[in-house]
């Protein structure tokens, strides 16, 4: 029996440092941490080429050469480094270029990465009231819309600690059951034990989700300025509505370089691939 729960022990311990493992370890923001637009910020050590870019990227916008400065930041995109404040940034820039798309999209891409970014959730709001299209969204069910919510309380890296946390009561409930000689210890731990494996399984199953909204993203921010969504994935298709900059749209199948997009009011229908970027 002690033999068989130790193997259940090592089996749940590589299930909870799987999403570590598949998350690259240390979270994004840890490789470049920046928000204010200060020649004197200094990155992690060794990063001599972003730190060049992030600097020149810092004069351009002082100057006020947005566009040229946005580009700067989107090198350091290019090289492999993100991160919310980055992100952040490139919004502010953006909107300074009279890119409202872009600024939306990439205050939206700050929040996906730190969900409590403040000041990028200002910033959102202030510059969603310069969208075009205004839609009623759809009504969810409250529990679904709760579920949504809690899930994005936390970043993917957030959850997977606490799911390696919960897991670790549950190997020490385990092992009050199994060696204590004290009747009231060993309910104690069996019920603790269950308790965090409640948690467990409801913070792993969070990471999961937050992990595959990164690799696999199902929401896009539309960057032309308009866009004639059809009944098909054609030129031919029948023209339906239009979209315009800025709009934040659910993304689906793609064919033959057209999406299947749904948007907040429940209308779907197919754009080219070329028209949004996902978030």
């Amino acid at each position: 029996m002690k033999r068989a729960a130790l193997k259940i022990s090592i089996s749940l311990l590589w299930i909870v440092l799987l999403p570590l493992s598949l998350s690259g370890g240390d979270p994004p923001t840890k490789d470049l941490l920046i928000s204010e637009f200060s020649p004197n910020n200094v990155l992690e050590p060794g990063l001599v080429d972003v730190d060049s870019l992030f600097e020149n990227a810092n004069s351009l916008y002082q100057e006020g050469y947005y566009e040229p400065a946005l580009d700067s930041y989107q090198s350091i995109i290019s090289s492999g480094k993100e991160s919310a404040d980055l992100y952040y940034n490139m919004g502010n820039a953006a909107y300074r270029s009279n890119s409202i798309g872009h600024a939306i999209l990439y205050y939206e891409k700050a929040l996906k990465l730190e969900p409590k970014h403040e000041d990028a959730r200002h910033n959102l709001d202030y510059v969603s009231r310069y969208r075009l299209d205004t839609f009623e969204e759809v009504p969810i069910l409250f529990l679904g819309s709760w579920i949504k919510g809690f899930v994005r309380m936390f970043p993917e890296q957030t959850w997977s600690i606490l799911a390696l946390i919960f897991f670790i009561f549950i190997l020490c409930g385990l092992l009050f059951f199994l060696f204590s000689h004290r009747v009231y210890i060993r309910k104690a731990g069996f019920i603790s034990g269950l308790v965090a494996l409640l948690l467990f399984v409801i913070s792993l199953s969070s990471a999961l989700s937050r992990y595959r909204d990164i690799v696999s993203p199902n929401t896009g921010i539309i960057l032309t300025p308009s866009v004639l969504v059809r009944s098909s994935p054609s030129e031919s298709g029948t023209e339906l509505f239009i979209l315009h900059e800025g709009t934040k749209i659910e993304v689906n199948e793609e064919v033959s370089g057209w999406q299947n997009i749904k948007v907040i009011d429940g209308r779907e229908g197919w754009i080219e691939s070329d028209d949004f970027e996902s978030i």
